[in-house]
């Protein structure tokens, strides 16, 4: 995985001294935490706690009698239900059996400090995380212009994430099919390569627009933390003239030689396939894109934010791409040079 078990916690800022205890033992543990401290909207149920609480492995919520007044700490506890996060409760007190608080199976924390760094141990984190493998909710996209925009916005939530909680912002960037998003120019709209990649067709400037939009997020994340890629090249002359097959072969060439060796590992499938489209980034995000459209590109496009399924598709992905490698006889240190060989060979 690329980033560290998130655990968002859920109290009441009356609890301030208990919380603060509990999150330094999370910190000291290895876990990443995501907590209201650092919220501009301390004491409400805000966008930004709702953006923490979507980008949680573990939603844990601190119960006390003081928490169980608040209607925030319902409401968050509602909405990581609602969104099949894994829940967590701890409490230092009995639980109040008549409130929603009181149906969770709640842990009593230790008044001992070794036992309570032991109930609070990341492995315990995992184990919840691993166990409680709740269907994986999705959000759709069906049109190529909303799958650019989704892809963006979910990549730069990443980054306003981390401001809020100063954590690492970026994740590997992960991509299966065509020529990944980064056979997409670069380029300011009115450039030629905008024009040439569509011939002898023709995109207006939104469609340019929101497709610059993905690829400068996800480059965001490629720069720093590096991709993997497993490309079709076939794709690049599928119903295509020769002028846009090159483009856009070109276009991926460009961005394989200015990435260094150490931040790329790209391996290819040579035979023709069905068409598919994968995009992870990190473990913060998935999306698979189910449908292309000749000319149109892919028109539905799922995303979700569920941690156990972003995890097994990460495993499958690197066993793939490891295969891959092996067929073609590359190692991850030269796949780069190699690629970019192979692919200027297809130019026509």
């Amino acid at each position: 995985m690329d980033n560290s078990l998130r655990v968002f916690v859920s109290y009441s800022h009356r609890d301030q001294l208990l919380v603060e205890k509990i999150v330094n033992i999370l910190k000291e543990g290895g876990i990443t935490v995501l907590w209201s401290s650092t919220l501009s909207a301390a004491g409400q149920f805000s966008e930004e706690i709702k953006r923490f609480i979507e980008h949680a492995h573990v939603f844990m919520p601190i119960l006390t009698e003081e928490g169980s007044k608040r209607g925030w700490v319902h409401q968050e506890i509602g909405y990581a239900l609602g969104l099949h996060i894994p829940i967590f409760p701890v409490t230092t007190e009995e639980v109040i059996k008549e409130t929603m608080l009181g149906q969770l199976h709640t842990i009593r924390l230790s008044k001992d400090e070794a036992t309570l760094r032991n109930q609070l141990h990341i492995n315990e984190f995992k184990t919840i995380r691993n166990r409680i493998k709740l269907p994986a909710l999705y959000q759709k996209a069906t049109r190529v212009q909303q799958r650019a925009l989704m892809m963006k916005e979910y990549a730069d939530n990443i980054s306003s994430v981390s401001d809020l909680s100063h954590i690492d912002k970026y994740g590997t960037v992960r991509q299966k099919g065509g020529l990944s998003t980064f056979h997409i120019p670069d380029k300011i709209i009115g450039h030629q390569v905008w024009t040439d990649r569509y011939l002898p067709g023709a995109r207006d400037s939104y469609h340019k627009e929101v497709q610059k939009g993905e690829r400068m997020a996800l480059q965001n994340h490629a720069s720093k933390k590096g991709c993997k890629l497993i490309i079709t090249p076939y794709y690049a002359n599928l119903d295509r003239s020769d002028l846009a097959a090159n483009t856009r072969l070109k276009t991926l060439i460009d961005f394989l030689e200015n990435m260094p060796n150490d931040k790329v590992v790209i391996a290819m499938q040579n035979a023709k396939t069905s068409i598919e489209s994968l995009t992870m980034v990190g473990d913060w995000f998935l999306a698979e894109s189910v449908s292309y459209q000749d000319g149109d590109g892919f028109t539905h496009t799922f995303f979700t934010r569920n941690a156990a399924e972003i995890g097994m598709r990460i495993e499958n992905f690197e066993a793939e791409l490891n295969d891959l490698l092996g067929d073609l006889g590359w190692t991850e240190s030269n796949s780069r040079v190699n690629a970019i060989e192979y692919l200027k060979g297809l130019l026509k």
